[in-house]
Formats: C-alpha cells, structure tokens, sequence
C-alpha cells in the first residue's frame, strides 16, 4: 500500500499546498459569531429573495446576505441590530406579505466575535502540543527505530493535513454556496482532530508492535504491514461514522447541516491521511537522521 513512501509523500504536499491556495484565494466567510453581527431567520418563498434584500438594504443602508434553505425558510444576517431595528424590519416585511413568522433571532457584537476567534485558536494548538506530547511518551519503546517525538509531529502533520483539506472545501463552500463558518464550525475541526489522530495512533501502534516483533525488517516492510493490518478496521469504523452522518444530514436539520458536512469530510480525510500522509513523513523523519 505504501511501498512508494516517497511518492506519497509529494501527493501530501501538493494536497496541503493546493488547500493553501484555495483558502487565501477564495477566503473563508466568517459568520457572525466572529465577525459580530445579526441574524434572523424567517418563513419565505425563494421568490422573495431579491424584494426582502432590496427592501433590508434601503432600510439600514447597508449590504445584507439573504439566502434561502432547503427547509423553506430564509435566513438573512446583517450588521448588528438593536431591537427597535429588528421590530421595524419585522414589522416592514410582513406588512408588505414577504415574509411569514420569524423562527429565530440572536445577534453577537464584534468584541465577541474577537474573543472567540482567540479563544478558538488557543484550543486547536493547545491540542495539538498535548497531542504531540503525549504520542512521543506513547511511543517512546520505538525509539530504536524512530525517534518517539517524530511519531507526534507525524500525527500533527497529518492533522495539519486534514484541517486544512476541510478548511478549502468551506472556503469553496462559502464562495459558492454563502456558507459562514461559525463556531459549529470550529467544534467540527476539534472532533476532527480526535477522530483523525486516533486512527493514526491506531496505524502507528501497529508499526510499534510489528517492528517490536521482528526488529529486523526495513521501515517501508514495516509500515506497509502495519497499514494492510489495521486497513479494514479503519474503513469499518469511517463506513460506519459516516452512515450516522449521512442520516444526520438528511434529518437533522438546517441548523447543524454544514456542522455533519464537516466532520463527514473530515471523516474521509482522516482515514486517507492516517495511512497515505501520516505514514509518509514518519518516513522521511525516521531517514533524516
């Protein structure tokens, strides 16, 4: 499976620099939670899409993003609003009939939004030195193959791997489609780091023991072996998280829908990336020596 180490090891890189590239070109479309702002949700027809914009943008003088559901609702985020200008929009919506009842309506300031965007960012990279951390104690009886702390780094590039193939597709996403990445969002890339690290730990504990056990085949044997071994029980448990999330997205509704899309790619990417991007730099790290 990965007896061409090398050539795999270029296909990470060029996956990793292509989402690079998508990201800065395309940018991420920051939903309030970090940028501040409203948002407020209300039955409507598609059809009413252009007049509920036109008719938002001459009341507050300013752009607005109007969008419709697939629940047949219409979901409109704007500058924050007081409530007197959340009444009064109500109140000019339903007067001229382009809107139904009003499902919902929060609104965040832009302090806020700041805080969480740091906070958010303190918990990914806490998580990822705890991670690292704690795969080179794990691992450390390899060492007379592999330096323990590599096996860490391995696992977080394949983790930088996969943050960032999800991260492209939202960007794309947004682009196409308006999607925002709010903090469901960043609750997604957490989860998608357990789950991606565990099968990566999973993979490497087998190169531990198949090594272990022989302490005498090169790494690329090694590894190869420990890739076949523990293949069907990755794809096992990937088939079956995604069943859950399949259904998920299908039932569970407008408000998680992008959330289950998320941690569906993340799912597909973590198993491909534990085997054909993890395995590949631990590789290159164990031959740097």
């Amino acid at each position: 499976m990965i007896t061409k180490p090398k050539l795999w090891l270029m296909v990470g890189i060029a996956t990793i620099a292509a989402s690079i590239l998508v990201i800065v070109i395309l940018r991420l479309d920051w939903g309030i939670d970090f940028t501040g702002g409203s948002l407020l949700e209300v039955t409507a027809t598609a059809e009413n899409l252009p007049a509920i914009r036109t008719e938002l943008t001459s009341l507050l003088h300013g752009e607005v993003n109007v969008q419709s559901t697939q629940s047949g609702s219409v979901i409109v985020r704007t500058k924050v609003l007081d409530n007197q200008q959340h009444v009064d929009i109500i109140n000019a919506l339903q007067e001229k009939q382009l809107i139904g009842e009003e499902l919902r309506f929060e609104s965040i300031g832009p302090t806020m939004g700041s805080e969480l965007r740091r906070k958010a960012g303190w918990a990914i990279g806490l998580a990822v030195i705890a991670m690292i951390a704690y795969l080179a104690y794990e691992f450390r009886q390899a060492a007379g193959l592999i330096s323990s702390w590599k096996f860490g780094v391995a696992a977080v590039y394949a983790l930088v791997h996969d943050l960032l193939a999800v991260t492209a597709l939202f960007a794309i996403l947004g682009h196409w489609l308006g999607v925002t990445v709010d903090v469901l969002f960043v609750t997604a890339m957490l989860a998608i780091l357990g789950y991606s690290v565990n099968d990566t730990i999973i993979l490497f504990n087998r190169l531990k023991s198949e090594w272990l056990a022989t302490r005498s085949a090169g790494l690329v044997t090694v590894m190869d072996g420990a890739a076949k071994a523990t293949l069907m029980r990755s794809l096992n448990t990937s088939l079956t998280t995604l069943l859950v999330l399949v259904t998920l997205l299908f039932f569970g509704g407008e408000t998680i829908r992008w959330f289950i899309v998320a941690l569906a790619a993340g799912t597909i990417v973590g198993t491909y990336s534990s085997i054909f991007v993890a395995s590949p730099i631990l590789y290159f790290l164990a031959k740097a020596r």
